[in-house]
């Protein structure tokens, strides 16, 4: 990182004390459902690009961080169409497609549960760096997408490797 370039200090529960260009501060202006007040946020990938997973962790609060996958690399089909209202609330014509995320759980009791919640995904653009989580209001894809193959039982779809991130339509 260039000495000139300016940082933003702040600390992180899970990473402790964090020092990164400004430049990397993601604006989230409607927040995270459950979470309103929370706007900026930072991506962490402590694994060097070596996981599926990534952190989206708060710049202003050090407990508050999130779990987040590419819905595709679990569910290759998965796909938001263009009709969607939140979709079309954002305005998001003309602008390049956003990279397409989703909100990892882990349940405590039971790990092999690991899921992803399909029903409202995170659009980043990092063309400008902003972040937005939608809800889908016509889709089938189930709040619990489960990623174990233990699990999909209750999932809308196979777990397999997928080349591409998942997918604005």
């Amino acid at each position: 990182m260039p000495e000139s370039e300016p940082t933003i200090n702040f600390n992180s529960s899970r990473f402790g004390d964090l020092r990164i260009p400004e430049s990397r501060v993601i604006s989230c202006p409607e927040g995270i459902i459950g979470f309103a007040g929370y706007d900026r946020y930072v991506l962490l990938d402590p694994s060097g690009g070596e996981s599926v997973f990534l952190w989206l962790q708060s710049v202003d609060s050090p407990e508050l961080a999130f779990i987040i996958t590419d819905p595709k690399i679990f569910y290759p089909g998965y796909v938001i169409q263009t009709g969607e209202p939140d979709l079309d609330r954002l305005k998001l014509a003309g602008k390049p497609d956003p990279a397409l995320f989703v909100i990892v759980t882990i349940p405590a009791n039971d790990p092999d549960k690991i899921n992803a919640n399909l029903i409202a995904p995170l659009l980043y653009h990092d063309s400008d760096n902003t972040l937005h989580q939608i809800v889908l209001e016509k889709s089938d894809w189930p709040l619990r997408g489960y990623l174990l193959p233990e699990s999909e039982q209750d999932s809308a779809g196979p777990v397999t490797e997928s080349d591409g991130p998942g997918e604005v339509q």
